[in-house]
């Protein structure tokens, strides 16, 4: 997922361990197209059925409430597909639709703070929405400046600092109040 989402956290409990958790969720019911004569997003009907929801636990969670107080927790090797089938763990998304990234931090009980998370609704954890992250899922970037050094497996080196700062830009710090 290009750019990667990072976070970090202010106001865990030190000796706590938590999950942190990333989900995709649709934004609307609708399917977009990109119109390059006006170079923006346009609806062109309705949204396709989604697939069934997944959550991507970071990999080196579970967490302590003072790790995460010192580190930044960085997505860089969340995957997205947009085949229904994938048998990898990667998130599953409806090409040309917008989607909203969400962040859980989920607050492990104790000893089963390795446990699989199947269901976070029987969890205790918080959600974390950023508007600024909303995107549109595409199979392919058309602008050949990006495609083809990512095809050739290099970094995009002209537009570097473009590329930090959209990664600065997605860096958020979370300040938690005081678990119920």
């Amino acid at each position: 997922m290009f750019p990667t989402v990072r976070v970090s956290f202010v106001g865990c409990r030190p000796e706590a361990r938590y999950a942190v958790v990333l989900d995709v969720v649709p934004v609307d019911g609708k399917r977009y197209r990109y119109a390059y004569h006006r170079s923006s997003w346009l609806v062109a009907g309705k949204a396709d059925p989604p697939a069934p929801p997944r959550l991507y636990p970071h990999p080196d969670s579970p967490f302590s409430g003072d790790q995460l107080r010192k580190q930044v927790v960085s997505f860089e090797k969340v995957k997205l597909t947009n085949n229904e089938m994938d048998k990898n763990g990667q998130l599953v998304l409806n090409s040309m639709h917008k989607y909203q990234p969400r962040i859980h931090l989920v607050l492990r009980r104790e000893g089963a703070a390795s446990a699989p998370i199947a269901d976070l609704d029987q969890e205790e954890f918080k959600t974390f929405i950023f508007p600024e992250c909303v995107f549109t899922a595409v199979t392919a970037y058309q602008n050949q400046l990006i495609d083809r050094p990512l095809n050739e497996g290099r970094s995009i080196k002209y537009c570097s600092g473009y590329c930090s700062s959209i990664v600065e830009f997605l860096s958020f710090q979370i300040l938690l109040q005081p678990w119920k």
